[in-house]
């Protein structure tokens, strides 16, 4: 038995996920269940993936939630029950870490496909002109980065000196780019940053939030904040040679493994 903690938002869940195939895989004898604590998953939408992208989720059952109760007691005593980013064991029985390492992924994003979307008037036109256009989504997180709690750990690293070396990077390697920002304080990049060609997608909040991941994945050029839901935006993004600009310090602490060679990093 080997039990998967899921946290967070829609892009952590995704990395959760892809940990449990990763699981299932390496350990084909153990069954995969999933630790689904409604606690952990409310700061956002709750626990969304599997109505997002069609997938199937490991089970959660009473018997699976006793053995995660004993597990987060007795990984104080005894080595080897718990597993986290930096105890990774495969004999582990409880896993509660982020999994940002393409190690425990890259073999398994082709199992992450979008259930079908159905997009309001607002949305379709949206996509229509990213599919028409030298589209480049540009996400910018501020709002709960700038919680005490967040912003020591992730604040202070796309700071707007980020975001216009991301667009000069763009600007040198795209003919008339048309951007599309993403962001949950529109008001700040709108008094911030001037760009010619620009629409800002301010209409897809609550449950229809990850539409904006879905749009991002069909820009031809990803600007990403240190952000879990615009990573997988360009992550899972249609075209096979995408540009893409990132954060090389995802946080305060450490840069995870996560970044394929030919994205541009600042």
């Amino acid at each position: 038995m080997k039990i998967v903690n899921f946290k967070g938002g829609l892009g952590n869940q995704i990395f959760f996920y892809l940990m449990c195939l990763y699981l299932k895989e390496s350990c084909p004898k153990n069954k995969i269940y999933g630790n689904y604590n409604s606690k952990l998953l409310c700061d956002h939408n709750g626990l969304e993936i599997q109505n997002i992208f069609d997938i199937e989720l490991p089970p959660e059952t009473i018997w699976s939630k006793l053995v995660t109760i004993f597990a987060r007691g007795a990984s104080r005593f005894i080595k080897g029950v718990k597993a986290d980013d930096n105890r990774f064991r495969l004999n582990a029985i409880y896993y509660d870490g982020w999994w940002q390492d393409k190690k425990y992924f890259l073999n398994h994003i082709a199992y992450l496909k979008f259930r079908e979307v159905k997009l309001d008037k607002t949305n379709d036109k949206l996509l229509r002109t990213i599919q028409t256009t030298n589209s480049v989504s540009l996400h910018i997180r501020r709002g709960d980065y700038l919680l005490p709690k967040y912003k020591k750990l992730y604040g202070d690293i796309c700071t707007l000196q980020y975001y216009q070396s991301a667009i000069h990077i763009i600007e040198d390697k795209m003919d008339e780019p048309y951007y599309f920002i993403f962001s949950n304080d529109i008001k700040w990049v709108k008094k911030n940053i001037h760009l010619k060609h620009a629409v800002f997608v301010e209409n897809n909040t609550g449950s229809n939030s990850y539409i904006d991941m879905f749009l991002m994945s069909w820009c031809k050029a990803n600007i990403i904040a240190n952000s879990s839901f615009s990573y997988w935006g360009a992550k899972l993004n249609v075209h096979q040679h995408q540009i893409v600009v990132y954060p090389k310090k995802w946080n305060q602490i450490q840069t995870p493994d996560l970044f394929p060679n030919e994205w541009y990093g600042i």
